[in-house]
């Protein structure tokens, strides 16, 4: 069994390889991220952890899945005999179908909590709160040349490249696109894992939390109320995953030229 050992640039605490980790991983028959380190020092104590649990592992420094970089949102894709053209805003971007390396599926997920306070004597006092869920169905597409990749997001997509194939609902048009995607572009890997090994990474690449305020709201005769909005989500997580498998398919293919 092969393992990922990913060695993202910043502080964390150091994550030991536990035998159930190992035993999950060696299910999906595919690197995956077990644990990650902070120095180089620590990756290589980490490497001799998991060889001992009979596990052949390799490093990969954050920096390498440039995680920091944007892929580019395509809203809509333009097919001819020989190449795709991505449709961004305000922009386009073609590559040849035997030039795509790799197409990596996955699912985004959202979740807001909204706390609704009031000042009373002088005080903040929470008076109402609620939760905000949100899904949606995602694919990156990667190119030899372009490591930042093209996303797309079924929700905010034109499915109109698929003409007679387009159905009624946003998740059958994104299974067909992805199937049209992946008959066409033949040379390229496809890779629907992260959903499988999504509770394994967030040990690994925690999902990211960011809170904002609201403006003051009124609510009655000389009463105003702040919201607090905290979201959570796995958009990076799921970036850096994808990147991942990028690196592995390009280090594949440059072994194997």
């Amino acid at each position: 069994m092969h393992g990922a050992l990913a060695q993202p640039p910043v502080t964390a605490p150091r994550m030991t390889a536990r035998a159930g980790q190992a035993a999950q991983a060696a299910t999906l028959r595919q690197p995956v991220p077990l644990v990650r380190a902070n120095t180089s020092e620590q990756a290589t104590m980490l490497v001799d952890e998991l060889r001992a649990l009979g596990i052949e592992s390799l490093t990969v420094a954050g920096r390498d899945l440039k995680a920091q970089i944007a892929p580019k949102r395509v809203r809509a894709l333009e097919f001819s005999t020989d190449s795709v053209t991505g449709i961004t805003t305000g922009a386009t971007q073609s590559t040849a179908w035997d030039d795509i390396l790799l197409i990596v599926t996955g699912r985004l997920h959202e979740k807001s909590a909204v706390v609704e306070e009031r000042r009373r004597s002088g005080r903040m006092q929470p008076v109402d709160s609620r939760e905000l869920f949100a899904d949606d169905l995602v694919l990156d597409l990667y190119s030899k040349n372009d490591e930042a990749g093209w996303r797309i997001i079924a929700t905010s997509f034109d499915f109109s490249c698929l003409e007679s194939e387009k159905k009624m609902t946003a998740v059958e048009n994104f299974i067909a696109l992805t199937n049209v995607l992946r008959g066409r572009a033949s040379r390229a890997e496809f890779d629907n894992s992260y959903v499988r090994v999504r509770q394994m990474l967030t040990a690994v690449w925690p999902l990211e939390q960011a809170t904002r305020k609201g403006e003051w709201r009124r609510s009655g005769a000389g009463k105003f109320d702040l919201s607090t909005v905290t979201t959570t989500d796995n958009a990076t997580q799921f970036t850096r995953y994808s990147r991942l498998r990028r690196w592995l398919r390009a280090r594949e293919l440059t072994s194997n030229s």
